[in-house]
């Protein structure tokens, strides 16, 4: 994960949360490569990770949308830890 960078962690009812984002010299267009691109807002999303000891580890990555200027596309960055289109349910816990 060296293109992400941390941000911060905490800490809720036992579980530890990772804050986590892409380096902003690492954004690039998913469809043409390019680095020519600029922020248009973005999401959080959870993923969980191994525990340690006996608490639950989850990282936040923020996922940012990005609108590239050579080819116009604007899409989600591709998040290299996880696979595309794949989703497992994340019970996260009411806090």
């Amino acid at each position: 994960m060296t293109d992400q960078e941390y941000l911060k962690t905490e800490y809720q009812k036992g579980t530890l949360i990772f804050h986590i984002q892409t380096k902003e010299d690492k954004l690039y267009c998913v469809e043409c490569g390019s680095f020519h691109v600029i922020k248009k807002g973005f999401k959080e999303r959870m993923f969980r990770t191994l525990p340690i000891g006996l608490k639950p580890v989850y990282l936040k990555a923020r996922i940012q949308r990005l609108e590239c200027k050579d080819c116009g596309l604007i899409r989600q960055e591709r998040i290299r830890f996880a696979e595309e289109k794949k989703a497992i349910p994340v019970d996260w816990p009411a806090i």
